[in-house]
């Protein structure tokens, strides 16, 4: 008798398994002297593989996919349609299959909760009934098809060990050898599910790669900080360094040969990373095979890290979209040695979601580095704490490289991880024999007509970087300046996806070229683009802020800093209190006007270690935001939230993506939207929806709610009835004229 797990591909029951026993014994290979199992756990692991799907052979199950294939259904004696991971846990011989009366509950709820569901277990009758019914009478058949002996009888004890209230929480003994053993299950699973490799390239080593890329480029000189994080690969590590440090490559040497997962906060940093990184002229730690696999050794995961694949050519080469398509797959899974991600992909395991010991149990078998951690609001901050302690909990490592460092965020990491048996390191890489930034601080406006005027005057010879806390502010600097010259150009957030990419291009070449002009932006600038300008030109915001922006403006400190180059203005700031934290910005205020003039690294670094002074902030909102997020996460209850709600906690929620109404109706969407509807397969649909959001831009849904409606077909997309102008952007307080 054949019994299916899975229509598309079909594949039977036996066969999936046989697809996780080989990812099981791949990865076992790799990991078993990595992990705190015993040979006793991964034997239990081998079995909750054997007998998770084993349910299936339910024929409520199998009807399911039989009338997909157009066979004939299966008689049903019982009427109960039980999950088919409940009937797996009865389906265990304990006697044949060697459980010990302790290791029961262990296993029956790794197997029982393989997939978590938003709602309680069938009561015990319904799950008995079914058993005795519809899975007993074909018991010899099962077992002939799977290769394993099967329980013949309906045991009830075994439905009350995996009841919702007997889950097995925090402070039961077992807890992290059960996160260990069901998160594996389900990476394991889910692996196989997507039939692509557990792990992919575990021989390589990252740290090699580098090494033989200093020695090549730099006569194997490295800098003080590369030097610290690959004599500390063994322990966790956090510095505060400069730009210019080579934090890069100070990053992969702490990797060593582990698994590693490096984070950024922004999508368009880490595509910048991952090109670098499997560079054939740079670092080159790339395994591009010519099969199916495409590149093993990187992988690249954001929310629209696809998408980015399949823009780009000079990253895929001449891999077609079900290369691609695998390529993502691949990186999903976790699968490749060094995964360069935002820290909603891997790091939402504090949330406890439904299926969060997948995430958890990987980060146990790989190294996690935090960059830019200056870039994370408190309440993110609070969050990468509670990972960072969690995944020491766990026998992870991390390493938190920064520009800035609140005080009170390493005295809490140290608080936490008191008992820890991994030292925690600290140390500060700042260099003070190069000097970038000579500051004026003026108590006028950005807008002011005298700043215009010298803003103009100034772009006639040089580089000049405006960045203005809000897009509206931006827009006025900007319109002010084009009333004077042409060679002004405007960058912020809310322009279209196709549109903000050539804007990118083009300050890029602009910042490397030798042309003058003035390049007007938001805080999108300040850590996401690799720019070098003469001159900046800034409203006030927190100091962190500040200094990520002067980032931006004679980078290298080859330039003269004998006259101002970064001019500060003070009066009528946009964004106080709705950007940046009123008490923080004042805190900032008072010490930058102390400190005009020359500005040292050394002296930066001693303002932030001020402005987040643990003692002065307390009371602050600042201060209460990540105090009280990083109590609610350390009390926050087992499996209370969906992974979706998770991921959308740590994203901007206060966001939608909209097309302006004047690009629905160009032959371009409407080809698209075509496609859409005809397309057969998701990699079609997924290029279709691509090819209409290159025309998408955001909006915030409560500052739109009269001009938005549904976009057709798509879900997630909406119309938005307002003006778009190319050099402005998005113009939400301008509605569409009627005669468009």
């Amino acid at each position: 008798m054949t019994f299916y797990a899975k229509s598309s591909p079909v594949e039977t029951i036996a066969a999936h398994t046989n697809e996780l026993l080989k990812r099981y014994d791949a990865f076992k290979r790799v990991y078993q002297q990595r992990l705190p199992l015993s040979a006793r756990d991964w034997t239990l692991l081998k079995i909750a593989i054997q007998y998770h799907d084993v349910g299936k052979a339910d024929p409520f199950f199998q009807n399911k996919i039989r009338r997909v294939l157009g066979l004939s259904e299966l008689p049903a004696p019982s009427s109960f349609d039980v999950p088919h991971n409940y009937l797996s846990v009865l389906g265990i011989p304990l006697k044949e299959a060697g459980i010990e009366k302790d290791e029961q509950k262990l296993l029956y709820q790794v197997i029982a909760y393989h997939h978590e569901r938003d709602k309680k277990p069938p009561i015990t009758d319904e799950i008995k009934e079914n058993y005795k019914q519809n899975i007993v009478p074909v018991v010899r058949e099962i077992a002939e098809h799977m290769g394993i002996p099967i329980e013949d009888k309906v045991r009830a004890a075994k439905i009350n060990k995996i009841s919702h209230q007997s889950r097995i929480q925090e402070d039961d003994p077992e807890y992290l050898r059960y996160v260990l053993l069901k998160g594996l299950l389900h990476r394991i699973d889910h692996a196989a599910s997507a039939h692509v490799p557990i792990e992919l390239a575990p021989e390589m080593n990252v740290a090699a790669s580098v090494n033989a890329f200093m020695d090549t480029q730099y006569a194997g000189n490295k800098k003080p900080l590369q030097h610290f994080t690959e004599s500390h690969q063994d322990k966790h590590v956090v510095v505060v360094a400069q730009t210019g440090m080579g934090k890069t490559e100070a990053g992969l040497l702490w990797l060593g040969g582990e698994k590693g997962f490096f984070t950024l906060p922004l999508r368009v940093s880490l595509n910048a990373m991952y090109r670098r990184v499997i560079d054939g002229e740079g670092i080159h730690f790339s395994k591009r095979t010519h099969d199916e696999l495409g590149e093993e050794a990187v992988g690249l995961l954001h929310s629209s890290s696809l998408e980015y694949f399949l823009s780009d050519d000079a990253v895929t080469g001449e891999a077609n979209d079900e290369m691609l398509e695998k390529v993502h797959a691949q990186t999903k899974e976790f699968a490749n040695k060094l995964v360069i991600s935002t820290v909603d992909q891997i790091l939402k395991f504090p949330f406890y979601y439904l299926g969060f010991e997948k995430e958890y149990a990987t980060v146990a078998t790989a190294k996690v580095i935090i960059d830019e951690l200056q870039a994370y609001e408190p309440k993110m901050a609070a969050l990468l704490v509670r990972a960072m302690v969690m995944i020491d909990q766990i026998g992870g490592s991390f390493l938190i490289m920064t520009a800035t460092l609140p005080e009170f965020y390493l005295k809490a990491l140290q608080r936490e991880l008191k008992h820890s048996n991994t030292p925690l390191v600290y140390e500060e890489f700042i260099d003070d024999t190069v000097q970038r930034h000579h500051v004026s601080v003026s108590q006028t406006a950005i807008l002011s007509s005298e700043t215009i005027s010298a803003m103009v005057s100034a772009g006639e010879t040089k580089k000049v970087l405006v960045i203005c806390n809000t897009i509206a502010r931006a827009r006025e600097v900007f319109t002010a300046i084009r009333e004077t010259t042409e060679h002004v150009w405007l960058l912020h957030s809310r322009f279209t996806q196709q549109d903000r990419a050539r804007l990118e291009q083009d300050i890029l070449a602009f910042a490397a070229g030798e042309a003058s002009g003035i390049w007007v932006t938001t805080q999108l600038v300040e850590a996401s683009l690799d720019i070098d300008f003469d001159l900046l030109y800034t409203e006030m915001s927190s100091l962190d802020s500040q200094f990520q922006r002067y980032g931006r403006c004679n980078r290298k400190g080859k330039k003269s800093v004998a006259e101002p180059n970064v001019f500060v203005f003070l009066e009528d700031v946009t964004g106080v209190k709705y950007v940046y934290h009123e008490d923080i910005y004042h805190r900032s205020v008072a010490l930058l006007e102390q400190h005009e003039g020359m500005l040292l690294e050394s002296q930066k670094n001693d303002m932030i270690k001020a402005l987040y002074n643990e003692e002065s902030l307390e009371g602050s909102d600042f201060k209460t935001q990540f105090d009280q997020a990083l109590k609610e996460l350390k009390q926050r209850a087992l499996y209370s939230t969906k992974k979706t709600e998770a991921q959308k906690l740590l994203r901007d929620i206060n966001q939608v993506q909209v097309i302006p109404r004047q690009f629905v109706e160009t032959e371009a969407i409407q080809t698209a939207l075509a496609n859409w509807e005809i397309a057969e397969t998701r990699a079609e649909k997924r290029k279709a929806r691509y090819e209409i959001e290159q025309y998408a831009t955001s909006a915030n849904p409560y500052q739109a709610k009269d001009i938005l409606s549904d976009f057709p077909l798509i879900k997630g997309l909406q119309i938005i009835d307002c003006q778009y102008d190319e050099a402005l952007g998005l113009l939400i307080d301008q509605k569409l004229d009627p005669f468009y």
